[in-house]
């Protein structure tokens, strides 16, 4: 019930006010501590891809207490023109990720982006923090730079293509990455 429940509404957990409907078809019910908190149930964060230190959003629809995953890099188009102008600049794809999927993308050709989570490498990569050129995975070269505000992990640009990146490209993306920083505090 949990995977369909998922997929139905994408990255939420829901607990109906009235009676503990919802709860009643999950299995799962939790106790509010005096300080009003609530413990998301491993099994729900580890669905959800919910991480220590993530920000969750919460909302109230149709009496329900929504909680949802969220990442402010998901719901800006800035940020999309951004991605846009730094693919035509440097000609290489790019894309913008949380720490574990593809939020948004910019490709040299008409294709779509299939899959849109990312391998357990470079999930890795991604979470060590650090900037990574010319990192081969298959058929492409990576280059990932990770987006940090306040301390905080937001996600990262990855530029990928056949061919290696070089100085200017390397500088126009550093200044993309500074810009979204900044943008993002």
């Amino acid at each position: 019930m949990l995977k369909k429940y998922h997929k139905e509404y994408k990255n939420s957990f829901f607990i109906n006010n009235n009676k503990g409907d919802y709860m009643a078809k999950t299995g799962i019910t939790r106790r509010i501590d005096e300080l009003g908190r609530l413990v998301i149930p491993k099994e729900i964060r580890n669905n959800l891809k919910i991480k220590n230190n993530d920000q969750v959003e919460i909302s109230i629809i149709d009496n329900k207490i929504v909680l949802s995953k969220f990442n402010i890099l998901d719901k800006d188009k800035v940020i999309s023109y951004l991605l846009k102008c730094i693919r035509k600049t440097i000609n290489k794809n790019i894309l913008l990720t949380t720490r574990d999927e593809v939020i948004d993308y910019s490709l040299n050709s008409k294709e779509k982006l299939d899959k849109k989570e990312l391998t357990k490498d470079i999930v890795d990569l991604i979470e060590s923090r650090k900037d990574v050129i010319n990192f081969k995975l298959k058929e492409y070269l990576y280059n990932i730079y990770p987006v940090i505000v306040n301390g905080d992990l937001y996600g990262s640009l990855i530029i990928y293509d056949f061919s290696e990146i070089n100085d200017k490209e390397i500088e126009i993306i550093k200044f993309s990455k500074m810009f979204l920083e900044n943008y993002l505090e």
